[in-house]
């Protein structure tokens, strides 16, 4: 008990000063705060998941911060499994020992970080939420394969999972202190397309002012691919076979878009096609990849033929290579969440976005300044076919918009589509 109390002493300085350190509850928040902070006045617990070193913890922090102005600083409680595995039980009992605050009763905010490490942590806390209402928990861990497995499992209807992504283009300006571009994007857009290039390798908060490349995809590989795969999952499954596991990332991220045959590929690689497949949901599942369909357009829906495979987050394709063609692509499946593409009779089309009133938005991506009419044409034949009135193309040239009888294309450089992206932006009202 002693030992937990210590550690609760070093890990809650706010109790004594009612403060946390600009370092932990870092200044600037991200714009997913907004999403946490909505809910805060919920009963569910709280669930931060998303890929490793995108920020949850220092968002736990800036949480803790906002609670400091408006309840009492002995009633938040943080604790970190990484530094002790202790049930939880044992942290609240060491806790009221500190503070006096019987927690049994009183209304608390608790912060579980790494709570994977302990074991049946779902079931444990089920257990404290159904009987003590008076207890509002926050939990995360860098461990999201396991998060949110056992939250589906043994949580259902008891949370609010916010699952939180690498930085944005616009968060990665303001975190670099950049903000002040955005106010006049035109007038400086020079300085923001050169930003952009930094952003596509340095989209974790950690490495935005990283100036080494080399040393920014070794960050990338071992503290996210490596830990994934040699900790993350085989903590989480049996007979994981890290090795095709190294291999099938290296096919995927060496080629983002690869169409995936699970026949061809088991006589490839020389295993079953049973363990192929379970072996890609593991990656799919720890957010390393990422599956896309062919788009169906009557109704909504999507083949599970043809499936393409793109790495989660594209910044990890440039662990294996620089085919920037490809990670042109991989730049819109991520930031848009993309889950279909488009091909027919030999045509095709990069990637079919679904807006919130279910509009269809065909997204095609050129690493081209300038469109020829060769480039067009598949857009052309999908807005006519199916009777879209509008369709991007991604490139890297300038804005500008094909006005045609019944649609319109809408040319629009890379860096001010992930930049100024809304359903509005794309359609007119």
């Amino acid at each position: 008990m002693e030992q937990i109390e210590e550690t609760l002493k070093l890990l809650n300085p706010w109790w004594k000063d009612g403060t946390i350190s600009s370092e932990l509850a870092k200044p600037c928040k991200r714009e997913i705060f907004k999403k946490l902070d909505n809910v805060l006045n919920y009963r569910q617990i709280i669930i931060l998941s998303g890929l490793r070193r995108v920020g949850k913890t220092t968002l736990l922090y800036q949480m803790i911060m906002k609670l400091l102005s408006k309840s009492e600083k002995e009633k938040i409680v943080y604790f970190n499994f990484d530094k002790e595995t202790k049930e939880i039980t044992d942290v609240l009992n060491s806790f009221k020992n500190l503070t006096g605050i019987n927690w049994e009763k009183e209304k608390i905010f608790v912060f579980f970080d790494e709570i994977t490490k302990l074991s049946g942590w779902a079931n444990k806390i089920k257990l404290l939420y159904d009987s003590l209402p008076n207890i509002k928990f926050f939990v995360s861990s860098s461990s999201s394969v396991s998060l949110e497995d056992e939250a589906i499992k043994n949580l259902a209807g008891r949370y609010f999972l916010i699952n939180l992504k690498p930085l944005s283009f616009k968060e990665f300006l303001i975190l670099k202190g950049k903000a002040s571009l955005l106010e006049h994007v035109e007038l400086y857009k020079d300085e923001i397309k050169k930003e952009f290039d930094k952003y596509l390798l340095r989209n974790f908060p950690e490495i935005i002012n990283w100036d080494e490349p080399i040393l920014i995809k070794d960050y990338l590989r071992t503290t996210i691919i490596d830990k994934i795969i040699r900790s993350d999952l085989p903590e989480k499954f049996k007979n994981i076979n890290k090795e095709l596991l190294f291999t099938l990332l290296n096919l995927f991220y060496t080629e983002p878009g690869i169409y995936i045959d699970y026949d061809e590929l088991s006589r490839k690689l020389k295993v079953s096609k049973r363990t192929l497949i379970t072996h890609v949901f593991y990656l799919e599942f720890s957010y390393l990849i990422r599956k896309i369909k062919n788009f169906r357009i009557r109704p909504l829906s999507s083949s599970k033929k043809l499936q393409r495979v793109y790495s989660y987050w594209w910044t990890l394709d440039f662990c294996y290579g620089d085919n920037f063609d490809r990670i042109m692509e991989n730049v819109i499946a991520s930031h848009f969440d993309i889950n279909a593409y488009w091909r027919k009779e030999g045509k095709e089309i990069d990637f079919i976005f679904i807006g919130k009133e279910k509009d269809i938005i065909p997204i095609e991506v050129k690493n081209k300044k300038e469109l020829l009419n060769d480039d067009l044409k598949n857009m052309k034949y999908f807005l006519e076919k199916y009777h879209i009135k509008e369709g991007i193309m991604a490139c890297n040239g300038e804005e500008n918009t094909l006005n045609f009888e019944k649609y319109k294309i809408k040319i629009i450089p890379l860096w001010k589509l992930l930049l100024n992206f809304n359903e509005d932006f794309i359609r007119e009202k």
